[in-house]
């Protein structure tokens, strides 16, 4: 009986801690609509690293689903980052098959084709595998990279509902 009630306090202080870390860790993180989003920017991972990472933060790489999920998100970025050129966010986005990018956890594939960096998706050299968002020119724009490039991420979860949002 006692160990029991020991586990659960420990497993109880291991779930504060680490929320704790996720907040004090980056002030880049928001809620849009039905999501909640934590911006990476404090170091930089391959792809399965950044998916491996969203994971133990009980969270998954990020899907955009449409032009005003991607716009709230380059909003956020530009207004509360260094915004260079260069920089660069993994996303969900991978293909099986080449110039075939579709969302990892839901398997659509991926709209916003306006998004995309022109002349992009290209598979530069048959290793462009995996999606991130990149600056490029003072502009947000998506485009195809090699899974092993180092870039920072972009997770997200479903926003918890509360009783305060049910008593809306």
């Amino acid at each position: 009986m006692a160990f029991s009630k020991w586990f659960f306090l420990a497993s109880f202080v291991l779930v504060a801690v680490q929320a704790h870390t996720l907040q004090r860790r980056s002030p880049f993180h928001f809620q849009y609509k039905n999501k909640l989003y934590y911006i990476e920017t404090f170091y930089k991972a391959t792809f399965y690293k950044a998916f491996m990472s969203c994971s133990k933060l009980g969270m998954n790489l990020v899907s955009i689903e449409s032009d005003d999920e991607f716009d709230k998100l380059h909003e956020f970025i530009k207004t509360n980052t260094k915004y260079e050129h260069g920089m660069a966010f993994w996303t969900s986005a991978a293909a099986m098959e080449p110039l075939q990018f579709h969302w990892m956890l839901s398997g659509y594939p991926v709209g916003l084709a306006s998004k995309w960096l022109p002349g992009e998706p290209n598979n530069k050299q048959g290793n462009e595998y995996c999606m991130h968002l990149w600056v490029h020119n003072k502009k947000l724009v998506m485009n195809d990279e090699s899974c092993t490039t180092q870039a920072f991420y972009i997770c997200e979860q479903p926003k918890l509902v509360t009783s305060s949002d049910i008593r809306r």
